[in-house]
């Protein structure tokens, strides 16, 4: 089975952005962190979001963006 993930935004470092995935009650297995330039991106697993829909490009926690 393939998964889809959603970018949820950059951040300054790993660190920045598992904080930020913790915070949103998002599980470790859920999340995808690659490097990209002086951050990383972080992605979330598309089921872990919700169902339905019903946040469609809702980034959680207020944000569309992470933070650089």
């Amino acid at each position: 089975m393939t998964w889809q993930f959603d970018e949820m935004g950059e951040f300054g470092s790993e660190a920045d952005a598992d904080r930020w995935a913790k915070r949103n009650n998002i599980a470790p297995q859920d999340v995808r962190i690659t490097r990209k330039g002086e951050g990383v991106e972080l992605e979330v697993r598309r089921s872990a979001l919700g169902d339905s829909g019903s946040r469609h490009n809702d980034r959680r926690d207020g944000r569309r963006d992470g933070f650089f």
